[in-house]
């Protein structure tokens, strides 16, 4: 995962010995180097004079990912509104630095609590802060105690993947597949509000990548990618799995030639119906590429996804409703599974029809504690519905037409009843992570002021 960068300043008044203010802030710096943070930094500032400038040019010198705002004792809030109104367009955490208590008796008696006043600092910038418009978050520690890094880090996550939002690409071949209008994201909108760009090709274009590699490579990938592979319904013909082998690197090709983050197929009215094979497999292989896949050009999930991705730094997959019992959901897709939601060796069986020939997974998904997000356009903006919960063991089913064994799927009983999910639920697709994210997909919904519906557990 990237190492997300701070540019970071500490505050305290010119009342205090500039040796008192560097030992107090480097108290706080260890702690958040040794939380994993790159600290771009300038010493201590004091005053109205010369220091807010100086940090400012300093604070300039490189990137960062967000404004670490530590007030370590009473200030002069006009030096510090020079600083912050300077950077007032980045996320910030306002950060109230707790006292500590003097066990060596170098400030007076032995035992002491010193109270620099952070609290007096802080509380005098929060307001005029939220009143600006600036996007911060404010956090404390209590004396003597740690700082708050669990907050300290969910909200550095989120800053890093609102910055990275700003310069994403989404790729996809086609467009509104099937008429669904749960998956239209208007693009200026999207732009204008969180970032990314959308670019849509042709199936035209797509076969001309595939039509350029040559067969000795289709070959060599095809080989490595099914090495583990099992068939429970015997080995389709080598000429099946290198077909979909083939549309996956035609499909890679184009996500570095367009430098996209995220990927999409017209898959039932585009690639399925029109090009003759399955897009389950390609589909899976190019999110073992490094590039989150959703079906059916849902844009706002395949954003959903990225900012899974990014603020867990794990693979991320979607996910599609199929039953619902009062208790618990079945959640699976026809045919797609990234590598690292699978539990033990790749599963596939063969789909063909009298239509097309193709290959899809039917390979067991993996259990455990999930996020799933799904980011929706709404009149005002957008809106974003969190649920969590516990994948556990699929059931022996299958899709209406399908042989067994099942899709990759789970039965996931999430922390809230069924009945209130889906009084909430804005798609047929999920974006989902193994692990829990509720707090950094909250920290940033707030900065991007994105609607929360929360079904979870934080």
């Amino acid at each position: 995962m990237k190492k997300i960068r701070v540019g970071y300043v500490s505050f305290g008044t010119m009342f205090y010995e500039p040796a008192n203010l560097k030992m107090i802030s480097a108290r706080a710096e260890k702690q958040l180097t040794d939380a994993g943070l790159e600290l771009v930094k300038t010493d201590p500032v004091f005053g109205e004079g010369t220091e807010p400038e100086r940090a400012i040019r300093e604070l300039k010198l490189q990137e960062w990912d967000f404004l670490f705002i530590n007030i370590i004792n009473w200030i002069d809030t006009r030096g510090v509104f020079r600083v912050l109104h300077e950077f007032r367009n980045e996320p910030m955490i306002l950060y109230s630095l707790g006292g500590f208590t003097d066990h060596e008796g170098r400030f007076g008696e032995k035992g002491t609590l010193i109270s620099p006043a952070a609290g007096a600092g802080s509380t005098s910038l929060r307001f005029p802060m939220e009143q600006w418009g600036i996007k911060f978050k404010y956090l404390f520690n209590a004396p003597d105690s740690p700082m708050d890094i669990e907050g300290i880090l969910s909200f550095a996550k989120a800053a890093a993947a609102m910055k990275g939002l700003r310069h994403a690409r989404l790729g996809m071949i086609g467009y509104n597949d099937m008429g669904l209008y749960s998956t239209g994201i208007n693009p200026t909108k999207l732009r204008d509000l969180i970032g990314p760009e959308v670019e849509s090709m042709d199936m035209l274009q797509l076969q001309r990548k595939m039509d350029a590699i040559p067969e000795e490579e289709i070959r060599a990938e095809a080989k490595r990618v099914s090495k583990d592979w099992e068939y429970p319904l015997g080995k389709p013909g080598e000429e099946v799995i290198q077909k979909a082998v083939r549309m996956y690197m035609g499909t890679v090709a184009l996500c570095k030639e367009k430098k996209f983050d995220t990927f999409s197929y017209k898959c039932v009215d585009g690639v399925d119906l029109e090009m003759g094979l399955t897009h389950a497999v390609p589909s899976s292989l190019v999110a073992d590429a490094g590039y989150p896949y959703v079906d059916e050009n849902d844009l706002g999930n395949s954003v959903a996804q990225l900012i899974l991705k990014w603020i867990s730094g794990k693979q991320v997959t979607f996910i599609e409703h199929y039953e619902h019992h009062p208790e618990w959901m079945l959640l699976g897709e026809d045919g797609y599974c990234p590598s690292d939601f699978i539990e033990g060796k790749p599963q596939i069986k063969d789909v063909s029809t009298v239509l097309l020939k193709g290959i899809a997974h039917c390979s067991n998904m993996k259990k455990g504690r999930m996020t799933l997000a799904c980011l929706s356009e709404t009149k005002e903006g957008y809106r974003m519905h969190i649920v969590t919960g516990e994948g556990k063991e699929r059931p022996r089913w299958v899709e209406m037409g399908v042989p067994l064994p099942s899709w990759p799927s789970v039965t996931f009983y999430p922390d809230v009843p069924v009945r209130q999910v889906l009084d909430h639920v804005q798609s047929q697709h999920f974006a989902a992570v193994y692990g829990t994210y509720v707090n950094e997909l909250v920290d940033l919904c707030k900065l991007l002021e994105i609607e929360v519906v929360l079904d979870a557990r934080i």
